[in-house]
């Protein structure tokens, strides 16, 4: 079985810190488990890894396609499948940092993502269905007709193709298998797998500070060259929190302290949303950050812990 280690937490916890410690300790890559940070040009929104991180440290799945490129959970656990058997076959374990659940619990729990083709004439069809719905009653639809309800209800529908194909499932009667399709019983990896946390009121302060040294950094004008490349608000990449804001602040349909506003709101729920996901994965380890008096008094607690872990395994 293939060893990884897995950190998660909520937006702004600090994942990337304590995975580039890990990374510098096992002298091993990372792999990004993020929707978003996939996408070229889409650095300070994404809170990718700044250029010198990654210049020191090996990263995958990120930068790997244009913001007009669909990508799903399915094609990020083939990628990252791979990536981890090939890291192990060198000797190493790779350290996998996730920003979203979907992705990471697929990935470590073996999804199982085959399904029934979905025909053009069907896809047309679930597109006509979702476009005759508003938000409201297309997310009661979907509730109705698969008895379960998305732990992100925000990445389902950003996700067209997924979006698509579940409408689909659900208008031939397949709607409740779809949603239960690949679910696995436990971990299908040799597993570590982090969990960061913070109290909320820490937290949101965080997220806050966060989004305030990113609108610093340039985020609005990050924004206004994926318009002028034409990157729409109805592209996928463009659903990631803070580019339909920006966007529409540059279309003079929102003002700046508005749209940084909505941000920090929307962002603090997603910080929730996060929780509610990880709940579902009762194999993580959690480690309170307020527990430590330093980074690198964490650092050194994670790394007994891991190595313990793993020795244990041998």
């Amino acid at each position: 079985m293939d060893k990884v280690i897995a950190i998660v937490g909520p937006t702004a916890v600090g994942k990337t810190a304590l995975s580039l410690a890990l990374a510098k300790k096992l002298q091993a890559p990372l792999i990004s488990g993020d929707a978003y940070q996939i996408y070229r040009h889409m650095n300070i929104g994404t809170a990718k890894p700044s250029a010198a991180e990654l210049a020191g440290h090996r990263h995958y799945l990120i930068d790997i396609a244009e913001p007009g490129e669909p990508y799903s959970a399915a094609l990020f656990c083939a990628q990252a499948k791979e990536l981890i058997r090939r890291i192990n076959a060198g000797g190493k374990i790779p350290v996998l940092v996730g920003g979203t659940g979907l992705y990471v619990q697929s990935l470590l729990e073996g999804y199982d993502f085959s399904a029934p083709s979905v025909t053009t004439a069907q896809r047309a069809q679930a597109r006509q269905r979702i476009a005759s719905l508003g938000e409201t009653a297309l997310r009661k639809y979907i509730i109705r007709e698969t008895a379960w309800e998305p732990a992100d209800w925000h990445e389902l529908l950003a996700n067209t193709n997924r979006l698509v194909r579940l409408v689909a499932a659900i208008e031939h009667g397949e709607g409740k298998k779809f949603v239960r399709a690949g679910k696995a019983n436990g971990l299908v990896y040799d597993a570590y797998v982090i969990g960061l946390s913070l109290p909320r009121f820490i937290l949101y302060q965080r997220i806050e500070q966060r989004i305030d040294r990113m609108i610093a950094a340039g985020w609005q004008q990050e924004a206004a060259y994926l318009l002028r490349c034409g990157y729409g608000t109805e592209n996928q990449a463009m659903k990631a929190i803070g580019y339909e804001e920006l966007a529409a602040c540059i279309q003079g349909t929102l003002s700046l302290p508005q749209a940084i506003a909505n941000i920090k709101t929307r962002t603090r729920r997603f910080a929730k949303r996060q929780w509610t996901w990880y709940r579902r994965m009762p194999y993580i380890h959690w480690f309170d950050k307020t527990a430590f008096a330093s980074e690198t008094s964490l650092v050194q607690t994670v790394w007994r812990e891991v190595t313990a872990f793993f020795c244990r395994k041998e």
